[in-house]
Order: C-alpha cells, then sequence, then structure tokens
C-alpha cells in the first residue's frame, strides 16, 4: 500500500504527462488522433485513493428502501 506522499507524486508525474501530451499529431497528409480517456481515468483513480488515504474528507452513503410489502 502506497502512502499519501507517494500517492501524490505518482498523481504530480502522472499530470506533467497528460499535459504535455498532444491528442492530434499531423505528418503530410496523415493525422493520427489519440484517446487520452486512460490517463484521465488514472488520474481519477489516484485522486480518490488519495482522498481516501488521506482522511480528510469522509463520503457519506445513504440506501434507500423502497417495497409495497412489508419488509
Amino acid at each position: 500500500m502506497a502512502t499519501v506522499s507517494e500517492l501524490q507524486v505518482r498523481r504530480d508525474k502522472l499530470l506533467e504527462r497528460l499535459e504535455s501530451l498532444q491528442t492530434r499529431v499531423s505528418h503530410g497528409d496523415k493525422t493520427v488522433q489519440y484517446d487520452l480517456s486512460q490517463a484521465r481515468e488514472a488520474l481519477d483513480l489516484l485522486d480518490r485513493e488519495i482522498a481516501r488515504n488521506g482522511g480528510n474528507r469522509r463520503v457519506a452513503r445513504h440506501l434507500r428502501v423502497r417495497s409495497n410489502k412489508d419488509l
């Protein structure tokens, strides 16, 4: 299990890479478009992991059960 500081370092490196990536590259008459959704998903995952391990923010969840019959 990584510590919060290690996760923050990973997040910073990934953010640097994401900012330097290009979504479209052209050379002559050829163009390639890249999908950066996996990098964004990885960044979101790191953010959630940092929030969970940091303990600064607690997520409250509510479950509401509805039924026509008595339980």
